[in-house]
């Protein structure tokens, strides 16, 4: 008999490669479908949060050719602003689905550099868990931190580039990866920690120099691009009283404790893998390589967590990457039952939390910034400026009238009464007086015609911080302007006449 017929076909070295390509494209393909399914909500809520306002109308000053630090200034670095603006341009509109399609890219790009890595690291199979595992985790949080297009999700994808080009032994575009993060959020700077451990490991500290040096060549050029004197103070320099821990509280505890068991129980499929994973951080994977930087990685994490104890769902967005790996690992010697139920669990909670997204407010709701917003557009001109007092960018977008001063959010800037805290803490004596000289620099240059004071309408703690607490600011409105309107409680000052 003829046996050679039921030989094992042989499948030669070009064909393998073509099938695994073939297989991750498949893979990708379902990365990206399963991201945009999750996210739909993106393109039926109009607002999830205050960040995505605040971005748009730097974004606006930017398109106007303004002056980003001078004009609509943050304390963050300038990539995601700029990146807005982009995409405003991009689809001529400046609706937030826009830059929310854009987030989804940035989502499915991170859940594909961890299939990528967990490939490498575990074999084929992993590639499908972690993948899957990232798309949902990323959305398991409350919808207006998983779902708005915020610092932390434009952060994600370089921050995790940064770690698997470091692990592959490619120390100075690594260094530039965590960069470009560290441009979108100062805390992609703690990434450093992995990276470094790993680029020591192999390269000893040549290979350290060289990702130092492709770290800070990146932020060099932004610096001298906008500005070293503004880029620092505002980034650096000027985040003394928002991060300070002077008003350490239970206040802030309790934040901690109910953000981060919210988070675990988001993600609890996932997280129970970590004590195994533990066990096994010193096991050697495919790569020839052990998991204690995907440690290291969660530690810089929970510090840039700890950081300025304001405890945000979205900050813990930074957790979800070296804990997709972590989970990833375990489950590889895990039972097929455990796998499933695993994913699964994973997937059932994402879809709750994603449907979630288009009718729940978990944390109150959202300030009624629409009816003012018209009012302003309706009786303002091209060439009028505002100041909103308060915490309400959404005014500035909704209304399309350009900012009279650079700083969007007063609360924070001038009157230190900072998100992440109780009102009552406010602390307007901790405000920098050179801030409130730049303010008035800034109306007096563009005197605005209308002063929006969302004081009394009670919006984000606002209340704590009245103009009445403010004698130089009350005193001008006193004198050069009027009461125009109060709509939904806003009251709307217009500058009288000369």
């Amino acid at each position: 008999m003829n046996t050679s017929s039921l030989a094992t076909p042989t499948v030669t070295p070009a064909k393998l490669p073509r099938s695994r390509r073939r297989e991750f494209l498949y893979l990708v393909l379902a990365l990206i479908a399963l991201t945009v399914a999750l996210r739909l909500p993106a393109f039926f809520v109009e607002v999830f949060n205050s960040d995505e306002t605040f971005l748009a109308t730097q974004a606006e000053v930017i398109q106007a050719g303004g002056d980003l630090y001078r004009e609509a200034t943050d304390r963050k670095p300038p990539l995601v602003p700029y990146l807005y603006a982009a995409t405003f341009n991009v689809f001529d509109t400046n609706d937030l689905w826009t830059v929310r399609v854009v987030a989804m890219g940035a989502a499915a790009l991170t859940a594909i550099l961890l299939a990528l890595e967990a490939r490498r690291r575990y074999g084929e199979r992993a590639a499908w868990f972690a993948g899957f595992l990232c798309a949902f985790s990323l959305i398991a949080c409350a919808p207006q931190d998983g779902q708005a297009a915020n610092f932390e999700i434009f952060m994600l994808p370089t921050m995790t580039a940064g770690v698997l080009l470091a692990r592959r032994g490619r120390t100075a575009s690594a260094g530039v990866a965590i960069a470009l993060a560290t441009l979108a959020k100062q805390t992609g700077a703690a990434t450093l920690l992995p990276v470094l451990y790993l680029v020591a490991r192999a390269r000893g500290r040549r290979g350290i120099a060289e990702t130092l040096g492709g770290f800070g060549i990146p932020l060099v050029l932004m610096a001298l691009a906008l500005g070293p004197g503004q880029v620092l103070y505002w980034t650096v320099i000027g985040n003394g009283s928002y991060v300070g821990v002077k008003t350490i509280s239970s206040y802030v505890a309790l934040s901690f404790v109910l953000m981060t068991l919210a988070w675990i129980g988001a993600n609890l499929p996932m997280v129970i893998h970590l004590p195994k994973s533990w066990t096994l951080r010193k096991s050697i994977n495919a790569d020839g390589k052990n998991n204690i930087d995907l440690w290291i990685w969660v530690l810089s994490a929970v510090l840039s967590i700890l950081i300025g104890l304001r405890f945000f769902g979205h900050y813990y967005l930074q957790l979800v990457p070296p804990v997709v790996l972590l989970a990833t690992g375990a489950l590889m010697s895990a039972s097929k039952r455990v796998v499933t139920v695993t994913v699964v669990a994973s997937g059932i909670l994402a879809l709750i939390i994603s449907s979630a997204g288009y009718f729940l407010l978990p944390f109150g709701s959202e300030p009624k910034y629409q009816a003012v917003s018209r009012y302003l557009a309706a009786h303002s001109g091209p060439n009028d400026r505002m100041v909103v007092w308060g915490s309400v960018p959404e005014i500035y977008w909704a209304s399309g009238v350009k900012p009279a001063t650079r700083f969007l959010t007063t609360n924070t800037f001038l009157a230190g009464n900072h998100p992440g805290r109780p009102g009552s803490d406010a602390a307007p004596e901790d405000s920098d007086p050179e801030v409130w000289n730049l303010f008035f620099n800034d109306i007096t240059k563009q005197p605005p015609r209308f002063i929006v004071d969302t004081a009394t309408a009670s919006i984000r703690s606002a209340e704590w911080t009245p103009l009445s607490r403010f004698s130089r600011l009350s005193a001008l409105i006193k004198n050069k302007y009027r009461v125009a309107n109060v709509i939904d409680d806003f009251t709307v000052y217009q500058r009288r006449k000369s």
